[in-house]
C-alpha cells in the first residue's frame, strides 16, 4: 500500500510537468495566431490598396496614350517598400515569440511554422500580382484579379 502511495505522489508531482509542456505551446500559439493574422490582414488590406490605386493609374495613363511601363517599375518599387515594412512587423512578432518560447524551455522550432506560412503567403500573392500583368510592346496590360 505504501508503494501505491509514493506511486501516486511521484505522478502528481511529475506529471504536471508533461502536461504543462503541450499547455503552454497552446497557451503561446492562442496569443501568437491572432497576432500573425492581424499582420497578415493589414498587410493584405495595404497590397490590395496599392494594387487599386495602381490599375487606376494604369487606366488613366492608358486611355490618354501615356506609356504606362514606367508604372509598373514605380509601383514594383512602392511593393517592394510595403514588403519590407511588413517583413520588419513580422520578424519583431516571430523574434517576440521565439523569446517566450526559449524562455518557457519550449523547443525553439516551434516558431518554425509560423515563419513557413508567412513565407508561403508571401511567395503566393506575388505571384497572383505577376499573373495580371501582361507585357504588351512598350507598354503593360494589367488586370485587377485577386
Amino acid at each position: 500500500m505504501r508503494k501505491f502511495k509514493i506511486g501516486i505522489l511521484l505522478f502528481f508531482l511529475l506529471a504536471p510537468h508533461q502536461f504543462a509542456f503541450g499547455y503552454d505551446e497552446t497557451i503561446i500559439a492562442e496569443k501568437y495566431l491572432p497576432k500573425f493574422k492581424e499582420v497578415e490582414d493589414q498587410a493584405v488590406m495595404m497590397l490590395n490598396h496599392l494594387i487599386n490605386e495602381a490599375y487606376i493609374e494604369y487606366e488613366v495613363k492608358k486611355e490618354k496614350g501615356e506609356l504606362t511601363l514606367p508604372i509598373l517599375f514605380s509601383y514594383i518599387e512602392k511593393g517592394n517598400k510595403l514588403e519590407t515594412e511588413v517583413d520588419l512587423v513580422f520578424q519583431g512578432l516571430l523574434d517576440e515569440m521565439k523569446a517566450e518560447i526559449k524562455a518557457k524551455g519550449l523547443q525553439e522550432d516551434l516558431a518554425n511554422q509560423y515563419e513557413m506560412r508567412y513565407l508561403k503567403s508571401k511567395r503566393k500573392n506575388k505571384l497572383q500580382i505577376l499573373k495580371n500583368i501582361t507585357f504588351e510592346g512598350p507598354g503593360i496590360s494589367f488586370e485587377r484579379k485577386y
